[in-house]
C-alpha cells in the first residue's frame, strides 16, 4: 500500500509538476511547452474595415428624428387647419350672419313713365327713360361692410350694399302701341344676385299730333279738311297728308256735304301693337265752299 500511494504521487509529480531550469543567474526558469507563449496574433482590425457600432443606433435615431418631425410638421399643420376652421365658423360665420342681405337677393323691379308722339305710337320708334336704379356697391360688393372685416361700408346706402344711380334707358315702342300700355325691359330693374330686376315703363301716348292736324281713336286717324268746288255739282280734289308725312290728292264727288268723310284705307294705326293689320285715316269735311258763290259775292258788291 505505501508503495502504490508513492507510485500514484509520483505519478502526480511526474505529470503536472512544472519543469524548471536553472539560470547562470542562480534563477529557475519554466522548462515545460505549456509555459511557453504563443506568438502574438494580429488583429483582423488591420485586416478589413472597422464597423462603427452604434450605426445602427444611428440610423435608428435619425428615422426618430425624422418621424419626430413629421409629427411635428402634422401637429402645425393640425393647429394651422384647426385655427382656419375656427376662423371661418366663428369670424367669418359672425361676419356674413351679420352682412346685409339686399345686394345678394333678386334685383327689384323698377317703374317708369315713357312718353311719346302720336306718329311713334302709330309707327313706332325709339325713346329714351331715365329713371333711378339701385345699383350692387362696388366697394362692398354688395355686403354692407368691408371685405375680410366687421366695418360698416360707407359708400353704400345705409349699409344695406346698394347705391342708387340716375340711369337711361333706350325703349324701343312698338307700333300699334296705346296709352297706359306698359313696356317691359329685361334686366334693366335694380342689380341682383343672382338675377337683376326688370324695368316697366307705361307708355304715355299723345292721341293728337303736334300742330293738331291728325287725330287718333283706335286704330283710325281722322284729319278734319275743308272742301272747295270751283262750281256746284262738280267734282273736286283735296291735298291731304298722311301720318307717315305723305302728301296726296283725294277726289271730292260733287253731292260730298259737311260731316261725311274722305277715307284712306290701310293708313291708319296697327290694330295690335307690333301688328301688320291696320285701321284707316279719315280726312273728315267740316266746311264746303263753292268758288262761284265766292265770286258772285264780290260782283254783286262791286255793283252796289
Amino acid at each position: 500500500a505505501p508503495g502504490g500511494a508513492m507510485a500514484h504521487v509520483l505519478g502526480v509529480f511526474t505529470h503536472t509538476a512544472p519543469r524548471v531550469q536553472l539560470r547562470d543567474n542562480g534563477g529557475l526558469r519554466d522548462a515545460s511547452s505549456k509555459s511557453r507563449r504563443a506568438p502574438p496574433k494580429v488583429s483582423n482590425l488591420t485586416t478589413r474595415a472597422i464597423k462603427n457600432p452604434f450605426a445602427r443606433d444611428t440610423e435608428q435615431a435619425k428615422k426618430g428624428a425624422d418621424a419626430v418631425g413629421d409629427g411635428v410638421k402634422k401637429a402645425a399643420d393640425d393647429t394651422a387647419a384647426g385655427a382656419k376652421g375656427w376662423w371661418d365658423k366663428e369670424v367669418m360665420g359672425a361676419k356674413k350672419a351679420m352682412d346685409r342681405k339686399a345686394g345678394q337677393t333678386p334685383g327689384k323691379d323698377v317703374y317708369a313713365d315713357v312718353r311719346c308722339t302720336l306718329e311713334e305710337s302709330v309707327l313706332g320708334g325709339q325713346s329714351q327713360v331715365t329713371y333711378p336704379r339701385r345699383l350692387i356697391c362696388p366697394t362692398c360688393d354688395g355686403k354692407g361692410r368691408l371685405p375680410q372685416t366687421f366695418i360698416d361700408c360707407d359708400k353704400c346706402e345705409n349699409n344695406c350694399g346698394l347705391i342708387t344711380k340716375e340711369c337711361s334707358a333706350t325703349v324701343t315702342i312698338p307700333p300699334g302701341v296705346t296709352s297706359g300700355a306698359t313696356l317691359r325691359l329685361k334686366g334693366e330693374g335694380d342689380q341682383g344676385t343672382p338675377s337683376d330686376g326688370d324695368l316697366y315703363v307705361k307708355v304715355a301716348a299723345e292721341s293728337v299730333n303736334k300742330g293738331g292736324l291728325i287725330r287718333r281713336q283706335g286704330a283710325d286717324l281722322y284729319t278734319d279738311v275743308v272742301v272747295r268746288f270751283p262750281k256746284r255739282g262738280e267734282d273736286t280734289a283735296v291735298r291731304v297728308r298722311t301720318v307717315e308725312g305723305d302728301w296726296g290728292n283725294l277726289k271730292v264727288s260733287a253731292d260730298a256735304k259737311v260731316g261725311s268723310a274722305l277715307r284712306i284705307a290701310g293708313r291708319g294705326a296697327p290694330t295690335t301693337a307690333g301688328g301688320e293689320d291696320r285701321g284707316d285715316h279719315f280726312f273728315v269735311i267740316t266746311k264746303v265752299a263753292f268758288d262761284e258763290d265766292v265770286i258772285k259775292s264780290v260782283d254783286e258788291g262791286d255793283g252796289n
